[in-house]
């Protein structure tokens, strides 16, 4: 039997049981403790449970991949969660988890912030700890508290990690005509035409255009299916159908001389490929600090310099409430004193 006792806020539960090492685990509320005693107890009785201590020598590769097996057939990691772990297991994937230390994750962290933001940081960080947080409770790693976690929140109180800053690019005046000549000059990057039309004109994601296909299109009607909207915690299912504009269904109907994988719209295979083509072209066009996504920017921005009302433009860019739409979302003051 099992036998609890308060830890300040918390409920430890110990069990006792002939045959096997005493163990315990202090928890949030004694609900989650006498749970965990029932499952712990009939494993013991079924012979499946393994003690805390053979955990001890798991490599972090091999959290992964178990935190990786276990959750992602029930709720599917998305693309950038994937490339963070594959980074992270680079840096950690040899160490054990029980060597882990706030001061470790630190110093990666200082190391991260000469390449990446505040907010890139944090998203990584944000998966480790999980990870972290999912072995100790499901795996019973043998750990005291989460060292991701514990140093997130030292480098959050420094401004090492934090949320993404307002985004201000906006395309300035001739960029968007220096793009599509670019791409037209660019051997072998043509397709990146009708790709950078639509960033604009539809407001889509890299990963949403990189999916596209022509059973998505109905031209008759003009509109635009759009499967597995980037969604805090949706990620599957998440569809929706958004307006076909004119400019835009120009430029579908030009992306058919580039199509080469039959059903997609966009003649790559991966979303990066879009990146890549896109960082040469801004190149060629000496054109600075310009992204991919910043056209996602400008689109949404044009939508609100023609007067739409936010549900409006959410139903075109997906957004769920105003402070996700305001990030991407940078009036030109001309424009609006125009409007005036």
């Amino acid at each position: 039997m099992a036998t609890y006792r308060k830890r300040g806020a918390r409920t430890q539960a110990q069990i006792r049981k002939m045959g096997f090492p005493q163990t315990s685990k202090t928890f949030d509320t004694k609900l989650a403790a006498k749970q965990w005693a029932l499952e712990t107890e009939a494993a013991m009785d079924a012979g499946t449970w393994v003690t805390s201590l053979a955990h001890s020598d798991v490599l972090v590769k091999d959290m992964f991949r178990m935190w990786f097996e276990y959750v992602n057939p029930i709720k599917p990691f998305c693309e950038s969660k994937v490339r963070s772990i594959d980074l992270l297991n680079r840096n950690f994937g040899e160490r054990k988890v029980v060597d882990l230390t706030p001061k470790m994750i630190m110093n990666y962290g200082a190391r991260r912030r000469e390449t990446v933001g505040r907010a890139t940081l944090q998203k990584e960080l944000s998966y480790f700890g999980q990870a972290v947080e999912f072995g100790t409770t499901v795996f019973d790693y043998p750990l005291k508290g989460n060292p991701v976690r514990e140093a997130t929140k030292a480098m959050s109180q420094i401004g090492m990690t934090g949320g993404g800053r307002c985004l201000e690019r906006r395309l300035e005046d001739g960029e968007f005509s220096a793009l599509i000549v670019a791409a037209q000059e660019s051997k072998n990057r043509q397709w990146m035409v009708p790709v950078i039309e639509l960033a604009v004109h539809t407001a889509m994601r890299r990963g949403e255009l990189a999916r596209m296909r022509w059973q998505d299109l109905d031209f008759e009607v003009g509109t635009i299916f759009i499967r597995d909207r980037k969604h805090p915690t949706e990620k599957i299912g998440n569809d929706q159908t958004i307006p076909m504009f004119p400019p835009a269904r120009k430029a579908l109907q030009n992306a058919r001389a580039y199509s080469k994988y039959g059903d997609l719209v966009v003649p790559v295979t991966a979303a990066k490929s879009i990146t890549t083509a896109f960082a040469s072209i801004v190149k060629k066009a000496k054109i600075e600090n310009l992204r991919f996504h910043d056209l996602r920017h400008e689109g949404v921005s044009r939508l609100f310099e023609r007067g739409w009302s936010i549900p409006q433009v959410a139903a075109v860019s997906g957004h769920r409430d105003w402070a996700q739409l305001k990030r991407y979302t940078q009036l030109k003051a001309e424009k609006l004193l125009s409007e005036y």
